[in-house]
């Protein structure tokens, strides 16, 4: 009798064990699939390259400050260096004007078959005021039109210490002093000048921290295209 008992409380047991496992394996059974996602977030930052040429510094103190806020390369075409574009998401060029060229210009042109693909951004520095018609002239020679529709240009101010310049330099600047037809920009060649601020690269550093990675015809800072 006992051992009749005692299989009829193992068999009682195995039932609910039996039970228990069927009602687990069908709430499993019930779950939603949960599927993997085969695209990955792979946001990244655009990868940067600051190519600049710079003589009295203004060029050259711009495109530093550029560097410490947008991690990036940072080369001196002025040097002679080449650079390589091939890496990059991102150009951006600086360069001085000097007797009313932009010292860039020729390097975007002839490496335009390579960059025209990517973001290309362009400041300068010289002792024009950005609003002003000179700079907007400047920029249409130097650059032609299906240049200039996907690059963001950023005319920034210069400096000019007379004691600084090279008497060649000088002598521009006497010369200029006597052709220049508009009184305000011959006034500014009167006296020594600093403009250069780390607050005029706002514009530029606002801009080129929220380019996308894809490509997007993008209109120039300046009014006139």
């Amino acid at each position: 009798m006992t051992m009749i008992k005692h299989w009829h409380r193992l068999t009682v047991v195995l039932f609910l064990v039996l039970c228990v496992g069927a009602c687990m394996h069908t709430q499993m059974g019930d779950r939603p699939e949960i599927k993997k996602d085969g695209h990955l977030n792979t946001e990244r930052k655009p990868r940067v390259l600051i190519v600049y040429k710079s003589k009295y510094g203004s060029t050259k103190q711009y495109a530093q400050w550029i560097n410490r806020e947008i991690p990036g390369d940072l080369v001196d075409a002025g040097k002679g260096d080449t650079p390589d574009f091939a890496g990059y998401d991102v150009i951006v060029f600086g360069g001085y004007i000097r007797m009313g060229h932009i010292v860039v210009a020729p390097l975007i042109v002839k490496n335009w078959g390579d960059i025209k693909a990517k973001k290309v951004v362009l400041f300068t520095s010289s002792g024009i005021p950005p609003g002003h018609p000179n700079i907007q002239k400047i920029y249409h020679s130097d650059l032609p039109e299906e240049i200039r529709k996907d690059i963001k240009y950023f005319p920034l101010r210069g400096k000019m210490v007379s004691k600084d310049l090279s008497f060649f330099d000088q002598f521009l600047v006497a010369v200029g002093r006597i052709m220049e037809r508009d009184e305000s920009l011959r006034s500014l060649m009167n006296e020594d000048y600093d403009e250069v601020k780390p607050g005029n690269l706002i514009p530029l550093l606002e801009y080129v921290k929220t380019l996308p990675l894809q490509k997007e015809s993008i209109r120039s800072a300046d009014p006139v295209q």
